[in-house]
């Protein structure tokens, strides 16, 4: 996924909102993670070299989402203010917080959705025993 981040605009948008809108993380284990993509690697050319998307940043106060702020957030001399800008918690330990969390909620949630599968099959059954029921009584009635 994070290979493909540039590549994909809407795997781009999802990455985006997971790490910015949902479970306010970077990367997949650790923000290092985005060491792996063409773009954020630290022997990449551009800008954004050694650094990651701006949706690892922290919000702040500003009315103006700051796109630039996770430049060069990989390099040595910013290790005091990482904690402080980005996110540096990865989006799996992130979920599983989350899910512990959420745990009741997503449980019910499943349960509801099992229940219905569970009722579509009864429903189902019973609109075939009927249907059978009708066509004994089409043939034998001549």
């Amino acid at each position: 996924m994070i290979i493909s981040y540039r590549k994909d605009e809407d795997l781009q948008n999802l990455i985006d909102w997971v790490q910015r809108g949902w479970l306010q993380c970077c990367g997949v284990e650790t923000y290092k993670d985005w060491e792996l993509n063409m773009y954020f690697n630290c022997s990449s050319p551009g800008r954004e070299a050694c650094g990651v998307p701006f949706s690892c940043c922290k919000p702040t106060e500003s009315v103006i989402i700051n796109k630039q702020c996770g430049y060069d957030m990989m390099k040595t001399e910013h290790e005091i203010d990482k904690d402080r800008i980005i996110w540096t918690l990865g989006c799996i330990p992130a979920g599983e917080q989350w899910l512990e969390a959420n745990l009741i909620p997503v449980a019910g949630v499943l349960v509801g959705i099992a229940l219905l599968q569970i009722l579509g099959i009864c429903f189902a059954q019973n609109l075939r025993s009927d249907i059978q029921a009708q066509r004994t009584l089409w043939y034998y009635t001549f």
